[in-house]
């Protein structure tokens, strides 16, 4: 929650949607949410009662979209889609890299969906911040080793092969290699010059900056 509390205020946004339990997370932060979404199975009824309650008095206004359990997405991606809807040129998922492998790796799918529309989208933690570039789309972009987050900069195929991917700028440079999926030669590099410049000429590639622990300061 401190790691949130803190990453949030790096960020200018115009929108907050709190999804499920999340709704729980901007109560403690005091942060007001723009929508409510979910099915509820984590956060409860109850909370949800009362966030309809202020609302009725006049006293905050949010828009609810309550859905029911048994559904054809999960409640991220019900939410993540409203905002493309909304037309946000940016997103920050919070709290989306959480125990459950399956939703892990289904969040990942989300940010090919913002990728392919020209949307950037970050799934973000205390010890790492993911992206994915579609080439198609954004084949090149630029990371500034003092607006990183932590030490690593590890650069992986998803969906397919990524190919003629260069990267330079970091410790362990390289030109025009084809990343195959199953294959961890570009993890774990480190950003020694100003910025990395990382560019692709074919499939999708995610961008990964980790840190082996957050130390709150």
């Amino acid at each position: 929650m401190e790691f949130a509390y803190v990453y949030l205020k790096t960020l200018s946004y115009d929108k907050v949607f709190a999804v499920d339990q999340g709704l729980r997370y901007v109560q403690e932060l005091c942060i007001w949410p723009d929508y409510i979404v979910g099915d509820f199975d984590t956060a409860g009824e109850k909370l949800l009662e009362d966030y309809k309650a202020v609302i009725d008095r006049g006293e905050g206004f949010s828009i609810i979209e309550k859905y029911s359990p048994v559904k054809d997405a999960s409640d991220t991606e019900l939410a993540f889609l409203k905002a493309l809807e909304e037309g946000a040129d940016s997103i920050t998922v919070l709290g989306g890299t959480g125990s459950r492998m399956d939703h892990v790796l289904a969040n990942i799918g989300l940010l090919l969906q913002a990728a392919r529309r020209g949307v950037s989208a970050y799934l973000v933690d205390e010890t790492n911040r993911i992206r994915l570039l579609v080439a198609q789309v954004e084949a090149c972009c630029r990371i500034r080793r003092d607006a990183q987050l932590g030490t690593y900069l590890s650069l992986l195929p998803c969906f397919g092969i990524a190919r003629g991917v260069s990267c330079k700028g970091v410790a362990y440079p390289f030109e025009n290699l084809d990343l195959f999926p199953g294959r961890s030669l570009t993890i774990s590099n480190e950003i020694t010059e100003e910025e990395a410049v990382l560019s692709f000429e074919s499939g999708q590639l995610l961008v990964i900056e980790s840190r082996d622990r957050w130390i709150p300061q």
